[in-house]
């Protein structure tokens, strides 16, 4: 990768604006959600989560068009049962640059991945959940409180 650097196994999108070339530039860089921030007590990024950017300079514009996949782990709202899943997204970005500018666009990738987050995750369109009187988990066996 020419205009990222690495940083142990992490490899961050770093753009150096003088290094991309008339005809654009495709960069690739890895991320730990674990040094950005992004739990949240029922989602839990799997590291490492990838970006995959095709990047145009246009005069004082540098676009990057970002193509965002990020594993989870989540707690579904419904049973509190685990299930994995994989947030992706595709983003534009768009920076006003000089020509020795180095631009980072991890908290933008950050901010994209945040808001594909589901408001409240849930395993399957037909989660039963949980029994409100017993707590039984009404995916795996029923209790004599349902239909009462």
């Amino acid at each position: 990768m020419s205009g990222a650097a690495g940083i142990g196994e992490e490899q961050l999108m770093k753009i150096y604006v003088n290094r991309v070339p008339e005809e654009g530039l495709k960069e690739r860089a890895s991320y730990n959600p674990g040094d950005m921030d992004m739990e949240r007590f029922d989602i839990h990024p799997e590291p490492p989560f990838e970006v995959d950017a095709f990047i145009m300079k246009v005069d004082r514009e540098l676009v990057v068009n970002a193509d965002i996949r990020c594993p989870l782990k989540l707690t579904c709202g419904r049973c509190l049962e685990e299930f994995a899943e994989q947030v992706q997204t595709d983003a534009v970005f768009s920076y006003e640059v000089t020509p020795t500018d180095v631009v980072d666009i991890t908290d933008d990738v950050r901010q994209e991945v945040l808001l594909a987050y589901p408001l409240v995750p849930v395993c399957r369109e037909l989660c039963k959940g949980l029994c409100s009187t017993c707590g039984q988990n009404l995916n795996q066996a029923t209790c004599p409180h349902q239909g009462a």
